[in-house]
């Protein structure tokens, strides 16, 4: 009785402890001591054929997870306030001159000093392109610049490099270098096996601008100039183009002379070089051209609606000779000239020539519809303040033309007569620098006189 009694008691304890152990194993177990990860793949395109073995073959990325709140930042993106980079498109640089130069070295080498405009702070310089077809080299000079419009610090910079020309240049073969779509420049190939020659600059004799029909115009400058050595000691080179500033067109023709004293010819071959200037120009605006330092030509961008246009030579009322006090004496001319119907007649501007000879002449003319037009039957006057440039010998005695012509019908003038360079050494002009031709002989006396201590100079040129 008694051991029955000891069994129920044990079999008794055994079910107590089985259900505190059934009940122990249901409670969380502790946390851990490190934070849970979650294991997500990296972006992979979804057309990629899938795995035969079923398994995932990319490589993944161990990240913490991060709770699903709405407050969440991503990782890979800038916080909030934080602007990005902006995405840069390439673009066309603007080209503020394009200068070729040529070494001495056997062969030669040939590179274009190119100067491009970075027009703010947030454009970067990107890089040159070349590529030659034919005789015609292009180049293509590009900036970086923002795809959207950004702020930006208003600073216009500039860079300056150089181009190396591949080579592969016939000798005596002239070639056309085109930067960012337009002519820039013209260049001879040298012979490396002949005479040494030097670029010099060109005399010009002749300038005249020439319009096109087409639409839009078309316009070129045709220059002559002169081989000053003779024909067996100077060469043609070519000519630098470039177009600094909105309105300056500046060109610089050159040519080879030889280095060395040897006999040469006595002839000066006239060179004649038509340069293409583009269609960029503005309706209604005035453009100047400088030819190797000195202006040349002035004219007026045309109306590509208005209908055709011909070129007329104005009439000229008068003409002042102007010497400005600087050192040396900048000469200038105002010219008063005159067009027939200001309903229909627009002033286009003047080409100015100066030949060998001491004589300069200047050409104004205007713009009149082709055809017959009904016009007004008034006189538009037109007043022009024209360059001579300071290139004058002392005591020389110089010519200037308007038109050709030497008299108007109202008696006055048109054929003045310049005096060379009172300036050099000690003279210098002590009164008013207004010189004013106002007789029927064709030259006439100065207001205002010369200083006392080249009185005497002045006195003998006069």
């Amino acid at each position: 009785m008694k051991n029955r009694f000891a069994a129920a008691i044990g079999l008794a304890a055994m079910l107590l402890l089985l259900v505190a152990v059934a009940c122990t194993s249901s409670a969380p177990p502790l946390a851990p001591t490190k934070p849970s990860v979650s294991v997500r793949p990296t972006a992979v395109p979804t057309n990629l054929p899938e795995s035969t073995t079923g398994i995932q073959e990319t490589p993944t990325t161990i990240e913490p997870a991060v709770p699903a709140t709405p407050d969440a930042v991503s990782l890979t993106e800038p916080a909030s306030g934080q602007p990005s980079e902006p995405s840069m498109v390439e673009t066309p640089a603007p080209i503020e001159s394009v200068r070729f130069a040529v070494s001495d070295s056997d062969p030669p080498e040939y590179t274009l000093q190119i100067t491009s405009g970075i027009p703010s702070g947030c454009v970067k310089f990107n890089g040159y392109e070349t590529l030659q077809e034919g005789n015609t080299i292009f180049v293509n000079v590009t900036n970086m610049q923002p795809a959207q419009a950004i702020p930006c610090t208003a600073i216009y910079g500039q860079h300056e490099g150089e181009v190396v020309l591949d080579g592969g240049f016939v000798p005596g073969e002239s070639y056309t270098v085109v930067v960012n779509g337009n002519l820039t420049n013209s260049f001879t190939a040298r012979d490396p096996e002949g005479v040494k020659m030097a670029v010099a600059e060109s005399p010009i004799e002749r300038v005249e601008v020439t319009v096109s029909d087409a639409n839009p115009p078309e316009y070129f400058v045709q220059v002559i100039s002169r081989l000053p050595l003779g024909s067996s000691c100077s060469k043609f080179n070519g000519y630098d183009l470039s177009r600094r500033g909105a309105r300056i067109i500046r060109v610089t023709v050159t040519h080879l002379e030889v280095k060395e004293i040897m006999p040469c010819t006595r002839d000066l071959p006239v060179a004649m070089t038509e340069i293409f200037l583009g269609t960029e120009f503005n309706s209604g605006e005035s453009y100047k051209v400088i030819v190797n330092g000195e202006v040349t030509n002035s004219f007026v961008g045309r109306d590509t609606e208005g209908g055709k246009k011909v070129v007329k030579e104005s009439p000229v009322e008068s003409v002042e000779l102007i010497i400005l006090e600087s050192f040396p004496p900048q000469y200038r001319i105002k010219v008063v000239s005159t067009m027939s119907g200001s309903s229909c007649s627009q002033f286009n501007g003047y080409d100015i020539s100066r030949p060998f000879s001491n004589t300069i002449h200047v050409k104004v003319t205007y713009l009149f519809p082709a055809g017959e037009v009904m016009c007004t039957m008034d006189i538009a006057y037109a007043e022009t303040d024209i360059s001579l440039g300071s290139d004058f010998v002392f005591k020389e005695e110089y010519t200037v033309a308007v038109n050709g012509v030497t008299e108007t019908s109202i008696g006055i003038v048109n054929a003045l007569s310049l005096r060379g360079d009172q300036r050099r050494g000690i003279c210098g002009w002590a009164a008013s620098p207004r010189l004013s031709f106002r007789s029927q002989g064709g030259i006439s006396g100065c207001v205002g006189r010369p200083h006392p201590r080249c009185f005497a100079a002045a006195a003998g040129s006069a």
